[in-house]
């Protein structure tokens, strides 16, 4: 009889450890990240005339973690400033206010490889402005790649 009794001790504290379990999964949230790579601008002898400067824009995906973005450009007998900002630093820019701090800037040059990491989660725009410093032929790519996170809210 005892032993009868223990044993429906210990089944139904199984299930209820089980009922505690399932039920804290049923109202949990799950996120699972996935790697993302897109390409923002693919320029393939892509010609610019002397002193324009082409913007090129791009929004980060929401709940996106350790984003990274690779500038591949190069030119033909040219030479070509780079200038990548955040949107805050664009705002600046654009109404020629000074004091932005660019999280990347080159001048003068002819070909660029170049990864910049951003590890804290950024939700806006990253803005990579090119100007022509001579007439420009460029050509390649700007890339962007990130861990977005999926949120799988699951209520049972």
């Amino acid at each position: 009889m005892i032993e009868k009794e223990s044993k429906q001790k210990q089944k139904n504290a199984i299930i209820m450890v089980i009922g505690i379990i399932f039920s804290f999964l049923g109202i949990s949230i799950m996120s699972i990240p996935f790697p993302n790579t897109v390409a923002i601008e693919n320029l393939g002898q892509f010609g610019i005339a002397k002193g324009v400067t082409y913007p090129i824009h791009f929004t980060y995906p929401m709940f996106s973690n350790n984003q990274k973005l690779t500038i591949s450009l190069g030119t033909v007998n040219s030479s070509f400033s780079i200038l990548v900002l955040n949107d805050n630093d664009y705002g600046a820019w654009i109404n020629e206010q000074g004091g932005y701090l660019p999280c990347y800037a080159e001048q003068n040059i002819s070909g660029v490889y170049k990864t910049l990491y951003l590890n804290q989660p950024f939700i806006g725009d990253i803005n990579i402005i090119v100007t022509a410093e001579t007439l420009l032929e460029i050509y390649g790519t700007i890339q962007m790649s990130s861990y977005n996170i999926i949120i799988i809210e699951n209520k049972r």
